[in-house]
């Protein structure tokens, strides 16, 4: 229907509303979880090249515990941005949808006062 998703069409412009906010809720919470996940990546980085001279076997473990977690923490990024950009999407309909309410409601109110000043007859 002229390209328009059709899961936003039939939602009511509040549903659309919970929906935006719950993205961008995600999207926060995504983006604070990959921020912890890479401190902990760069403290198990330190304290893995403080262990290599001791330990280099530990170090190693430690090394590649911290890459996983700047994975987690990238992918955890990547889904971070995706909500925020299916928020974004959902903001930019209601933002039209008020448009359109708006541009009906003036339209209204110009047709009530030609109405109302009506034409003088014949």
């Amino acid at each position: 229907m002229f390209g328009v998703d059709e899961v936003f069409v039939e939602k009511s412009f509040e549903e659309m509303e919970e929906d935006m906010l719950s993205h961008q809720t995600e999207s926060e919470r995504l983006k604070k979880e990959a921020a912890e996940l890479l401190r902990r990546s760069d403290e198990l980085r330190s304290r893995s090249v403080d262990l290599r001279s001791a330990d280099p076997e530990a170090a190693e473990e430690m090394w590649q515990e911290s890459e996983d977690l700047r994975g987690e923490s990238r992918e955890m990024m990547r889904l971070s941005v995706d909500s925020a950009l299916k928020a974004g999407e959902i903001k930019h309909r209601l933002e039209i949808h008020d448009q359109i309410v708006a541009v009906v409601d003036r339209a209204d109110e110009i047709w009530k006062g030609a109405v109302r000043a009506g034409r003088p007859q014949p």
